[in-house]
Order: structure tokens, then sequence, then C-alpha cells
């Protein structure tokens, strides 16, 4: 049997992500179907035509919508020029990385990070270091990678650390792409603004996609934002690799950013605070820190010796419960356990009892 060409990083990781989504273990978001359900009907679709091949930077009805919802946003002026459609934010993290690394090339990632960067930058043959919130680490860089609000622990970035990024990366002639998928869930604190003239000089360039604001993984519609000249560059190389993306999946997409999500941050944090409540009753894991934004809690084992894989089989095994261990996320994080809270309440109260079977016997109880 051929074998493949480049050695995927922890494959064991992702086989153990493919075994937990078959037992119906995956992240839970309950948007997606209220959502979909209206947009066969909805005002905000788009007539495209399936006659010719898409456009390979996104159809421009679209690109113009993604523009116009960025610009509310952050305080921008972008038009549809500045947006690059792909098939959702993973192809847009290949595409930038393909686009614009060498074998060899430093590469400076906010750790802990989503597993696939690794994926997507090892088998491009990048070298991968560290990135902490100080500009002036990891430097020289190809590129910088951030993420706000982070993948897994929340975090998102405060008012200025993007430009002192961007401004590190025209220093070293590269690039910050900066992931922004969860920017329409945070909890806690405002959303950053951002500065047009930091996108337009050309070392900038942010990810986003459908996927999560609107509980869509499955329309799979992401997108850059750069400088037009840096998205002539990006559409050039996509063409190549892949025509367009889909004009049915770009059509329900055009749809879904007319739909309002102001409604997101008040159910996230309710589950948040329940996921929070319930983890003070569980003696497996330290005391929780309230997550900025996103889906999860990046919890700590409360056993020194207890390693984050072992509990997390252990867990799936005996609960039904999938975790996440930390070193899907980063070396040396055997000690912590990603815990998604964004299902529905009694999917969580659920869950939470399930997981009080592996709670730590006290002292005598087994006499």
């Amino acid at each position: 049997m051929i074998s493949t060409c480049r050695q995927w990083h922890e494959l064991s990781l992702i086989e153990r992500q493919a075994r937990a989504a078959q037992s119906g273990g995956q992240p839970t978001w309950d948007l997606s179907e209220a959502l979909l359900r209206g947009l066969p009907t909805s005002t905000g679709r788009v007539e495209f035509h399936a006659e010719s091949y898409p456009d390979p930077q996104g159809e421009r009805e679209l690109r113009r919508r993604i523009a116009a919802r960025e610009n509310v946003k952050y305080g921008l002026s972008l038009t549809e020029d500045h947006i690059v459609v792909t098939h959702g934010a993973t192809e847009a993290l290949f595409l930038l990385a393909h686009t614009f690394l060498d074998p060899g090339d430093r590469v400076a990632v906010q750790a802990p990070s989503f597993l696939f960067y690794r994926e997507i930058l090892e088998n491009l043959g990048a070298d991968i270091v560290p990135l902490n919130a100080e500009s002036d680490s990891a430097r020289p860089a190809r590129m910088r990678l951030l993420h706000s609000p982070s993948n897994p622990d929340g975090l998102v970035l405060a008012d200025g650390v993007m430009a002192l990024h961007a401004e590190a990366a025209r220093a070293d002639g590269g690039l910050l792409v900066l992931d922004q998928v969860y920017d329409e869930l945070i909890v806690r604190g405002g959303r950053p603004q951002e500065d047009q003239a930091l996108i337009d000089g050309g070392h900038v360039a942010k990810v986003n996609s459908v996927s999560k604001a609107f509980g869509c993984p499955g329309v799979r519609i992401g997108w850059i934002t750069t400088a037009p000249a840096v998205a002539e560059m990006l559409t050039g190389v996509a063409e190549r690799l892949r025509m367009g993306p889909s004009l049915v999946a770009q059509q329900a997409a055009a749809a879904l950013l007319e739909q309002p999500v102001d409604g997101n941050v008040t159910l996230l944090d309710e589950r948040q605070a329940i996921a929070l409540e319930a983890l003070t009753t569980l003696d497996v894991f330290e005391a929780a820190t309230p997550s900025a934004g996103g889906l999860f809690l990046w919890l700590k084992l409360a056993d020194p010796h207890a390693s984050a894989e072992g509990f997390c089989d252990l867990a799936m095994a005996k609960t039904g419960v999938r975790l996440m261990p930390g070193t899907a996320f980063w070396q040396g994080t055997d000690d912590r356990v990603r815990l998604s809270f964004g299902a529905v309440p009694d999917y969580l109260d659920a869950a939470f009892d399930r997981l009080r079977q592996l709670a730590v016997p006290t002292a005598g109880a087994a006499q």
C-alpha cells in the first residue's frame, strides 16, 4: 500500500477525534439547525449562476457582505477586494502557508494553539517556535500566527497587541496571520478595534468563517481579509489549487451573514456559568478560570502525576464524555484538558453527571 509523503503530526490525536465523533462526542453548538432552516426562503439569499465556474476569489456579493460585517465589528473600511473566500478557515490557513512559506521558514505560533496549525505548518516544512505576547519574541519570523479568542484557552488579545505584532512582521518582511473564528463569541470584555492601515500595509491577514459564530461548520465557508494586492496573490494560487468554493455553500454563507447572532454571547455566558458551577463539584480539576471568548475551558488536572491523554481516554471509555488533552494543542501541556461548554444546558448537565464518576475518592472511602 502506498504511504503518505509526509508524517502527519500526532496522528493518534486525529484518530482520537474520529473515534469520539463516531460515538457522538463532537463539541456541540446548537444554532445551525434553526438558522439553516430559514435559508431557502431567506431575504438574504443570493442568486449565483452554477453554469460557470465560481470566481476563485469568491462571489462578489458574498465578499461584499463579509467586508460589511468586518467593518461593523472592527471599525474598518474594507471592500470586497480585501476578501478571499475559502473552503473554511482551515483552507484559509493552508492557502496562506502554501503561498508564503518555504521549507525551513520560521513560524512563530501563539501557544497553546489549535492542532491543525501545526499539522499544516509542519507538513509544509516550517520551523515552528512558540510566540508570546511580546512582539519582539521569536524574531525574526517569516510568519506569526495569533488567535483571538484562542482555542483552547479563550484568551482575547488586548488592544494594541495586533499592531505590535503587525509592525514586527513588517520589520521581518513577513506576515501576521490572525485567526478570529471565535470573534463573535466574546463573553467577557470588548472586541479590540483595528486600524485599516495595518490591513492595507500588506503584512497582515485575518482568517474567519461561518463555522463558529453561526454554528455551521458543515457549510465550509471561510475567508481571508488582507490587502487587495495580497488578496490577488492568494487568489492566483487558490485558482490553481481548487478553482473556486462551492456556489451552494457560498449562497448559504451569504444568507447566514444577514442573520443576527446577538443572542450568542448571552447564551454562551449562561452555559459557561453552568459549566463553572458544575466544575466546583468535581475534584479531578483545579479551580477553573473563566474563558473570555469561544466555547471552551482550559482546565488543569488536580493530580500532578496524571496524564491528560490517559485521563481523556478514561473519560471517554468510562463516561462517554469527550474531552481533549492539552497535548493536542501544544507540547508540555499534558496536565491540561479542554472542555467544551457550547452544548444545550440539559446536555451539559448530563455530561457533568457522568464526569462525576471520575471523582477522586476521599480519604477512608474504601474502608
